[in-house]
């Protein structure tokens, strides 16, 4: 039965309260005065204390105070089970599987049919289970306990159903539950705890977690935390922790151990190549270790370079190359390496070249031993023929068809000017060179409409205020003509008046992929313009920095500029553990691939069939869980629409995962569990009564209950005849 509570029946509540309060009290203070002039102390303070009790008895009448409770029953309520459904459940302590010993009480509480119970499981999440033949059928495989999330959902669900007791049948191997988080009210259930393998305590060395940053770069040193425990016996041993790198032994270090078992290491390491970089941290299994699954974990890391390398080579000092490459050199994130071509090889001196000022250009030490140190080769009004360049040219379309990026810059010594026309680098290039030609005269260039989501180009939230807002920058002058577009590239801008032979509109910037690589054409050297002052003071030189940063980043494949990509939501996964997959898609034009049919498989392979097959919604979006491989390592999930793939997303697979990884039992939060509820724990299941037993009654709301025990016609009287007293002694004693 729950406590009075209390509330104002007057209209108006507690304002109206106070004001009748207010001036009742105002009364009594004139009251005190008029008798002030009462030479008799008895007679005063006679009137005074009947005056003041009066005028109280009738505040209190007139507030109408209700009180109220709510009342409730008891009855026969119905029982639930909620059973750990996960891969803790599968391991084998003294007396066998944890799996085996819920089956044998799910089969005993069987025989007993004076109880039909609502049974869950609950794991990853949690959901409704038929109780027959469940003995059979139980096989606990979800890669995650939440014993939390589980008894909020029950507990919800258990409102509608009267739920009078509840069973939670786990191993407690939830670290992060807290009881005291835990909402139970006033209608909650009776809740019994049965810690299954709490009377068997297992031996076992363990890595709990691994905290190490999924970026790292070349040459700088990177961090690996792990934090470890040991349980049972194994508490007093040394505990040796490894760190392994491609089948090799890297460092090895002994933690050192906390009261509760507990510790942290570090591993301390320096990647040297750029990809994938796949470290193991791995405990040596003791003889008596019980779970060896959990003494290895995995860490990718993706390796990349701590600054992108641009080699940034002009074929003579402009304005165009002097505010490009201050652009370059500002960025924090960019290793500028760049060239002014003032003298050429055949330059002829008499003097040695260490006494020289100007240096003959390096071609064969950037482009025979340094190329691949590069993330983007810019050619800017660059004509290659005077620097004895013919035999590097292959090397370039061979860089970049393994994955670098080329950019070239229009001018009076590029395209057809510069004799690129049949060359290698014609090869990558988004355009046919085609004869020489320079279109003079100013111009504003405009955008691709279909193209203008594309982000080099896309200087507006939307479309239409990108395309405002090339039509406001500063006028180009000058740019290189070419033979065609190839069938491949985007065009993204283009001139507004000027033709090709085809009677296509003269691209001003196209891009394209080639191999591996990517690769621009920027057919004028006027952009240096858009540093300044536009006719609308809102855009300038802020829409020059953006485009330039967005150029460099397409090129080299910033993932954040990627059309289309996909996430997991974890890192890393225990073998066959849900994996949820989400993703945004988006076409090569950077529109929303709506309704598409996408394919999602592994890599490597696990089957030749996709794991999931699904369609995007209106914005191109789509989220689905598949399975993870079964077998530990490293794997890619391949996103594919038409048979191309068009997103991938990196994660491990661990023999333990999380659920493995700290199985110490958490018998105490359980049991803080039942106090609060008047139920029952069970270390083991060898004492567990029959499930009749384990049932209870629930209680139920009856309703309100309310009174108003100064309304009563008692309290009126007495209101009435401490008014009547008051007058007649004022009366008698000569006061009115």
């Amino acid at each position: 039965m729950a406590d009075w509570q209390w509330q104002l029946g007057i209209l108006g509540g507690s304002t109206t309260a106070w004001v009748i309060g207010l001036a009742l009290f105002a009364l009594w203070l004139v009251e005190l005065r008029s008798i002030r002039g009462e030479s008799d102390r008895r007679r005063r303070f006679a009137l005074a204390s009947l005056g003041g009790v009066a005028i109280l008895a009738v505040y209190l009448l007139a507030l109408q105070i209700t009180l109220f409770r709510e009342t409730f029953e008891d009855v026969a309520g119905s029982t639930g089970i909620l059973i750990d459904n996960s891969r803790s459940m599968t391991l084998s302590g003294a007396s066998g599987p944890r799996s085996d010993a819920v089956r044998a009480l799910i089969n005993e509480w069987q025989d007993d049919d004076r109880v039909n119970p609502v049974v869950y499981l609950f794991g990853s999440s949690t959901r409704g289970a038929i109780w027959s033949g469940l003995g059979e059928s139980y096989e606990p495989s979800d890669d995650e306990t939440n014993i939390r999330e589980a008894l909020d959902y029950v507990l919800a669900k258990g409102a509608d159903q009267d739920l009078g007791s509840l069973v939670v049948i786990t191993d407690g191997s939830d670290a992060s539950f807290r009881a005291d988080t835990l909402a139970l009210g006033s209608g909650a259930p009776v809740i019994h705890t049965i810690v299954v393998g709490g009377d068997d305590p297992i031996d076992d060395q363990a890595i709990v977690s691994l905290h190490a940053d999924t970026t790292a770069y070349v040459g700088v040193p990177a961090v690996i935390r792990a934090d470890v425990r040991a349980v049972g016996d194994l508490r007093r041993h040394e505990l040796r922790v490894q760190l392994w790198h491609e089948s090799r032994l890297e460092q090895e270090t002994i933690a050192e151990l906390d009261e509760a078992g507990r510790g942290t290491v570090a591993f301390e390491m320096t990647p040297q190549r750029i990809g994938r970089a796949l470290y193991r941290v791995l405990i040596p299994a003791a003889s008596n270790d019980e779970v060896p699954q959990n003494n290895n974990r995995a860490a990718l890391l993706r390796v990349g370079r701590e600054r992108l390398r641009a080699l940034l080579v002009a074929g003579r000092p402009s304005w165009d190359v002097r505010f490009l490459r201050d652009f370059l050199k500002r960025d924090g994130s960019i290793d500028l390496v760049s060239f002014f071509i003032l003298r050429a090889a055949a330059d002829l001196t008499a003097a040695p070249t260490n006494e020289l000022a100007l240096i003959p250009f390096p071609t064969d030490e950037l482009f025979r031993e340094h190329l691949g140190s590069f993330d983007v080769v810019i050619f800017q009004n660059f004509d290659y023929a005077p620097y004895e360049m013919q035999t590097y040219l292959p090397r370039i379309r061979d860089y970049v068809h393994r994955g670098g990026s080329f950019l070239m810059i229009g001018g009076d010594r590029s395209f057809a000017e510069g004799r690129y026309a049949g060359t290698a680098i014609e090869e990558i290039l988004p355009v046919k060179v085609g004869a020489p030609g320079v279109l003079k005269g100013s111009y504003r260039a405009e955008v691709n409409k279909q193209l203008a989501r594309h982000p080099i180009v896309a200087l507006g939230p939307d479309p239409a205020l990108t395309r405002q807002t090339w039509r406001m920058l500063p006028a180009l002058h000058g740019a290189n003509m070419v033979g065609a577009v190839k069938e491949e590239a985007q065009v993204l801008l283009r001139h507004p008046r000027a033709r090709l032979r085809n009677g296509a509109p003269l691209p001003i910037l196209v891009v394209s992929d080639s191999g591996r690589g990517r690769v621009a054409a920027m057919t004028t050297d006027a952009s240096w313009r858009w540093r300044f002052a536009a006719d609308n003071a809102t855009v300038g030189s802020d829409e020059y920095e953006l485009f330039w940063d967005r150029m460099i980043r397409w090129l080299t494949r910033d993932p954040l500029l990627e059309p289309a990509r996909i996430s997991t939501d974890r890192e890393r996964y225990g073998v066959g553990g849900d994996l949820v997959v989400s993703g945004r898609l988006r076409d090569d034009s950077y529109r929303p691939m709506k309704n598409a049919r996408v394919q999602l498989h592994f890599q490597p392979a696990v089957d030749l069939e996709p794991v999931a097959a699904l369609s995007t919604d209106q914005d191109g979006e789509l989220q689905t869980t598949v399975r993870a491989p079964v077998e530990p390592g490293a794997y890619e999930i391949i996103a594919s629409v038409d048979g191309k793939d068009v997103a991938r997303e990196v994660f491990v697979v661990e023999e333990s995962g999380d659920e493995l990884a700290d199985l110490e039992a958490m018998p105490e939060e359980l049991r803080a569990v039942a106090d609060r509820t008047g139920g029952r724990v069970f270390l083991g299941t060898g004492d567990v009564p029959s499930l009749s037993e384990l049932a209870s009654t629930s209680r139920r709301a009856a309703g309100l209950v309310s009174k108003q025990p100064l309304s009563n016609p008692w309290f009126i009287f007495f209101t009435v005849l401490l008014l009547g007293a008051t007058w007649v002694l004022r009366r008698r004693w000569g006061r009115r």
